[in-house]
């Protein structure tokens, strides 16, 4: 199963560090994202939560198809 489908399933939301982690990004990338609406999530007091679903479907939008 990949990191897509993985997410897909998940019921709970991400904190920023779950999807640092799993993106290999930094917190004010992650920030710069939500803050343009590039990367959508829930502010909750001073943390930002991501629900799976909303970012696998990011990073299906993120996918690149190989040259024929």
């Amino acid at each position: 199963m990949n990191l897509i489908d993985e997410l897909k399933q998940r019921q709970s939301f991400l904190s920023t560090r779950e999807v640092m982690i799993l993106l290999r990004k930094t917190r004010n990338t992650l920030c710069q994202w939500v803050r343009s609406g590039k990367l959508p999530a829930v502010r909750l007091g001073n943390e930002y939560l991501y629900d799976p679903r909303v970012l696998a479907d990011f990073l299906s939008n993120r996918l690149t198809t190989p040259r024929r």
